[in-house]
């Protein structure tokens, strides 16, 4: 297959699930117990200034917020918003075997359903098995990004 091409259908899928869902992140992440993980939720444009939160749970609704970008600390969980770049970032430190589960990136809406995107996170006792990409589209190009988990 043409790389070109290739680059393309990439680029327009991406597009296409921004627009229809407008929250993006990783599929699941392995990580240690006693570690720390970065999570990065990237959003459409048209959330930039909503505020963005995090939850666990295996379905959106309902899924109470541990933390958001208007309280951004709770515990050893935060968050943190970079609109311009349109990304929000949660941070979870000292992990246990009880951080085990879904959670979801989510972005409130005034008035409607909140929008978000589901990631699975598996604390183990061994050392961190999974790096996962995450296609990100910024500026009109797609670039690939490694969620990497420390321990």
């Amino acid at each position: 297959m043409d790389l070109g091409l290739l680059q393309d259908t990439v680029m327009w899928k991406i597009f296409i699930y921004l627009f229809t869902t407008g929250v993006s992140t990783v599929t699941g992440v392995t990580v240690q117990r006693g570690g720390s993980v970065t999570i990065p939720c990237v959003y459409s444009d048209r959330y930039k200034t909503h505020v963005k939160y995090w939850c666990r749970g295996r379905e959106l609704r309902p899924c109470f917020p541990i933390v958001h970008s208007d309280s951004p600390q709770e515990g050893n969980v935060s968050i943190r918003d970079d609109p311009d770049q349109r990304v929000f970032t949660v941070t979870i430190n000292s992990l246990t075997a009880g951080d085990s589960g879904y959670y979801w990136c989510g972005v409130k809406i005034s008035g409607g359903t909140d929008v978000g995107d589901q990631v699975y996170l598996s604390v183990t006792e061994g050392k961190m098995s999974v790096l996962q990409t995450v296609l990100v589209e910024t500026g009109g190009s797609v670039g690939a990004s490694h969620l990497q988990a420390c321990g």
